[in-house]
């Protein structure tokens, strides 16, 4: 579904630089910006990159990017209105996550290559019971250390004995999109993590999709179709890097469409609409990604990966998929909301809030008439709609002063 935002991430790029390949640590570089690289094993084997713009002993803010996403999306706009750029100028200690999947950043595993099958078999709750999970317990151990130590980094035993032993922050979240569903199944399935984290910001979440989404039945019946062609095809990757593109200038009546009903930006339908004539980076993403959201989507309960109930028992022991028990977070959570989002709808968001009233502390809206799903990141205006009123509401609620607003 938001397959596009990977490409109009890049198209700004593009625009911006003359080059549609630039990455992460291009960009940091670019804008003379000091990062450490922190690779991070997760419990099942996959290899991710984690940028850090560090602050040693400020308060660590995880930027957690969305479906087919990657860290480059809290940097795309440059240092004056992207997020990951502004926190730092405001002495957070900032963590970037490359999710499995993300290109290419979290390409890589102990066992498996991108090439093959099963490395694609995942959505968002490996997002959250592994990937969040080795990322937040990685950023703990380094931040109860009173020096940088970055991966790679060694100490001899006379540094390890004079390094100062700290107190780890807890970790201030903020997620795009399908970020806040990983983040329920991390608490969820691992509850010492509602100690871990301070306060999550949700932007756009996607928890709850039934009766809630501004499409209909045929359109998603349509995107499934087109998902079950490529495991036809043993086609487990959404997009390969340039393939959009390709199937994009044979049917561009059709990529417009779904790119306005689906991912469109009300604030930049002109970017959206050139998308296809450029050969962009893509974030990389699972067809289980897109088939798991359809699922909750059709079901309207926020469960597991239902793979059907004889491989259910194997995988769950139990004819039914896994259900998470929501009543079990106690994480802080502010939930912001685009007026016009065709995915995160208002409803939809409201909807989260009456299921979790004991966590939720405030429900925002976007001060704008027309705001949608990727103008969290990609707004014109993100820095003063988004950004600023993340940042105020952040410190609002480190100083006990959140109020309690529900719009």
């Amino acid at each position: 579904m938001s397959v596009l935002g990977g490409i109009i991430i890049a198209i700004v790029i593009a625009v911006a630089h003359g080059n549609s390949k630039w990455n992460t640590l291009d960009w940091l570089e670019a804008h003379n910006v000091s990062y450490e690289l922190h690779n991070v094993t997760t419990g099942d084997g996959y290899q991710l990159q984690v940028q850090r713009l560090p602050r040693l002993g400020a308060r660590p803010v995880l930027l957690v990017h969305g479906l087919l996403g990657s860290s480059l999306s809290w940097l795309c706009q440059g240092p004056g209105k992207s997020l990951a750029f502004q926190l730092y100028q405001q002495h957070y200690d900032v963590w970037l996550a490359n999710l499995r999947g993300s290109s290419p950043y979290g390409r890589h595993h102990l066992e498996l290559t991108d090439v093959m099958a099963e490395f694609w078999h995942y959505s968002f709750h490996e997002f959250g019971s592994y990937d969040l999970a080795a990322i937040i317990d990685h950023m703990t151990e380094i931040t109860s250390k009173g020096s940088s130590s970055a991966e790679g980094e060694v100490q001899d035993g006379e540094e390890k004995a004079n390094a100062e032993v700290v107190e780890p922050h807890q970790v201030l979240l903020i997620g795009h999109s399908q970020a806040f569903n990983a983040f329920l199944v991390l608490c969820a399935m691992q509850p010492r993590f509602n100690q871990r984290i301070l306060l999550i910001q949700a932007l756009a979440p996607l928890a709850q999709l039934h009766r809630q989404v501004r499409f209909d039945s045929a359109q998603v019946r349509a995107v499934m179709k087109f998902v079950k062609q490529r495991q036809k095809s043993n086609k487990f990757e959404l997009f390969q890097p340039g393939e959009l593109r390709k199937i994009c200038q044979k049917k561009r009546e059709q990529c417009e469409y779904y790119t306005k009903q689906l991912v469109g930006s009300s604030q930049n339908n002109k970017k959206l609409l050139d998308a296809f004539n450029y050969d962009n980076l893509l974030q990389g993403g699972s067809i289980r990604e897109i088939k798991h959201l359809q699922q909750i989507w059709k079901s309207g309960d926020f469960i597991a990966y239902d793979y059907g109930p004889i491989e259910n028992l194997q995988v769950y022991h139990n004819i039914e998929a896994l259900g998470y028990n929501l009543s079990d977070i106690s994480v802080p959570i502010i939930l912001y909301f685009g007026q016009t989002d065709a995915l995160a709808t208002p409803e939809g968001v409201h909807a989260i809030y009456a299921k979790m009233l004991n966590s939720v502390r405030s429900v925002r809206r976007i001060a704008s008439n027309k705001f949608n799903h990727l103008d969290f990141l990609l707004s014109s205006d993100v820095k003063t709609l988004v950004n600023d009123k993340l940042i105020e509401l952040m410190e609002k609620f480190l100083e006990g002063k959140l109020p309690y607003i529900i719009e």
